[in-house]
């Protein structure tokens, strides 16, 4: 981690409309005091359903009501190919209030295929880049489908669990006019050979001219706010409490960060191939789930976050 005596760089944007006039925001720096980074102990892990959950539940703070968040963590819907939960996508859910902002007692049950740890990971990201970095962030989910027209309001975007994603031609056209026009798409949370292959099969309708490419631990990506030298497997809840294996399927079990840039050289793509950073967020405050893994996810996260607010 970059390291300055007694404070942590805070990293200030510019309102989320610039994609949609190909614009990429300024750059303002300041600095902030480290806050506290202790971590509360964990209540309900089974979790609640969401209908159930109370307004009142330790609500997100007040985070200057009158002001526009800097960062929306935008969750992207797909549609199921077919190969999992009988072809059956999850809809879009109403808009979620998070009761809890940044960790504590919040595990609800989640989403599946794009919906994989929403909302918990969603909320509790939110909190932990509040309180890391002392940007404004939109404190609940943000949920948006690839040919929604306000996608362009949203310069990050994550797809989660895309060994099942099908994209459309219309929907690979949406997505390439985004990421060309300054977007960024995380990807994360799926495993093994097949699951790959079917990601492979989808990003080449996006970009029939571009490949994924390994990342360095040299790229920027690296080391936008914290120093990042190794590229660790972040794994699940279950293998990462109970001590099993850090993968999930035998067939290819290495982590692997894997990027696509544009003509100038600017990364429009992450992947975190083999790796479950949405676990570790949700799971952070989980006593069983390791600081080692929760801490690097959040540090990859937020480096994410920052470079494709500044690049």
């Amino acid at each position: 981690m970059k390291k300055t005596p007694g404070i942590v760089l805070l990293v200030l944007f510019a309102a989320v409309s610039f994609v949609a006039v190909g614009l990429r925001p300024a750059l303002a720096l300041v600095f902030q005091r480290s806050p506290s980074q202790g971590r509360s102990p964990a209540r309900n892990p089974r979790g609640m359903p969401f209908g159930e959950i109370p307004a009142d539940f330790m609500a997100a703070p007040d985070l200057q009501a009158d002001s526009v968040p800097e960062f929306y963590f935008t969750r992207l819907v797909y549609t199921e190919n077919g190969q999992r939960r009988r072809g059956r996508t999850m809809p879009p859910p109403p808009p979620f209030t998070c009761p809890e902002f940044g960790g504590g007692r919040f595990f609800p049950r989640q989403g599946w295929g794009w919906g994989t740890d929403y909302p918990g990971a969603d909320c509790k990201f939110m909190g932990g880049v509040h309180r890391l970095t002392g940007v404004r962030v939109h404190p609940n989910p943000n949920v948006i489908s690839i040919l929604d027209p306000n996608l362009f309001k949203f310069p990050y975007v994550y797809a989660v669990e895309v060994g099942g994603m099908y994209l459309s031609d219309e929907e690979a056209a949406r997505l390439r006019e985004y990421l060309l026009r300054g977007g960024f798409l995380h990807v994360d949370d799926f495993w093994g050979g097949w699951q790959k292959a079917n990601f492979e099969a989808q990003i080449q309708k996006v970009f029939p001219d571009r490949r994924m490419e390994v990342l360095p631990l040299s790229h920027p990506v690296f080391h936008t706010f914290y120093d990042l030298d190794t590229v660790m497997q972040i794994p699940n809840r279950g293998n990462g409490c109970f001590g099993g294996e850090t993968w999930e399927q035998p067939d290819d079990t290495e982590p692997v960060i894997y990027g696509i840039s544009d003509d100038a050289g600017r990364l429009m793509v992450v992947v975190t191939y083999n790796s479950d950073l949405g676990d570790a967020w949700e799971y952070m405050d989980l006593p069983c789930y390791p600081e080692i893994y929760s801490g690097q996810a959040y540090r990859m996260g937020i480096n994410f976050m920052i470079y494709a607010m500044s690049h």
